[in-house]
């Protein structure tokens, strides 16, 4: 099998690969605009240049479309909607010409919106309306790529699976924050490149996918979390309290935190780090 991986260079394009080059029976294809040493056939190619990308699609069986640019560096306007929405656009219309069976789609929970909804109790899942909030140009982007990805499946010829992974920018394990984070939308970059591996082997990735790392709250605790997200922390995980007494500060209230139960159902996704992980190795 011919497998393409988009964004080849990046921080998960890379982890996907070492996943994807220990896969029985599959020719790996990387590109991206930055040159990269690889042992695997490898193109410099600008997706926003449908005349580059569409031969880089030819004899392929499957896309990991992982390029984009993400708002931990600053990027323009412009730049978000010619690389997420008019590259993903050019990188779909061009597998749907060649024809590629299958695309995997490394969309985001922005795409779903960030702020509270007041119809829409914590945890979100992925059921949950888009509500972008004004000026947030990255979650448009992905929710637009997303889109794309819908008018551009075709039942029988090209599939279309879009991920949607919480924030993975590395960051030191040891700090509270990224601990912290875990309850809302921090995932490891290890756990997200085990999920494209996962949508990647699995006949039954149509669709959405929340992709975060697994907390213990349920809807029942949605409205507190907004309130008093201290009590719920340390009602749901009693180790908790050992950073309180490490002088750490529990978050006064948590807005958004999601629901994986799609994904453990259907991928057999199951996160490595959790935030009772996390706590359990301090």
């Amino acid at each position: 099998m011919k497998v393409l991986v988009t964004g080849a260079a990046g921080v998960l394009g890379q982890a996907v690969t070492r996943l994807l080059e220990r896969e029985e029976g599959v020719q790996l294809r990387l590109t991206d605009r930055a040159c990269l040493e690889t042992r695997h056939a490898f193109r410099v190619a600008d997706l926003t240049r449908l005349e580059e990308i569409k031969p880089v699609c030819e004899g392929v069986d499957t896309v990991l479309h992982i390029a984009a640019i993400h708002p931990w560096k600053p990027y323009t306007t412009e730049q978000y909607i010619r690389c997420n929405v008019e590259g993903t656009f050019n990188l779909l219309q061009a597998a749907a010409a060649v024809g590629v069976r299958r695309v995997i789609y490394t969309s985001s929970v922005a795409a779903m919106g960030m702020a509270p909804c007041e119809f829409v109790p914590l945890p979100w899942d992925e059921s949950k309306p888009c509500e972008l909030a004004p000026g947030d140009i990255y979650g448009f982007s992905k929710h637009a790529g997303e889109e794309a990805c819908r008018s551009c499946a075709r039942p029988g010829k090209l599939t279309v699976t879009a991920l949607r992974p919480g924030m993975f920018i590395p960051a030191p394990e040891d700090d509270p924050q990224f601990g912290l984070g875990l309850l809302s939308f921090t995932v490891h970059a290890t756990d997200v490149a085990m999920a494209h591996l996962l949508a990647f082997r699995s006949d039954a990735a149509h669709g959405e996918f929340v992709i975060t790392s697994r907390t213990r709250f349920d809807r029942e605790d949605g409205p507190e979390l907004l309130e008093d997200a201290a009590a719920v922390i340390l009602r749901r995980y009693p180790l908790a309290h050992r950073l309180v007494a490490q002088g750490v500060e529990l978050p006064a209230a948590i807005r958004c935190t999601y629901d994986i139960t799609k994904a453990q159902r259907l991928l057999g996704y199951e996160p490595r780090v959790t935030f009772q992980s996390w706590l359990e190795r301090r």
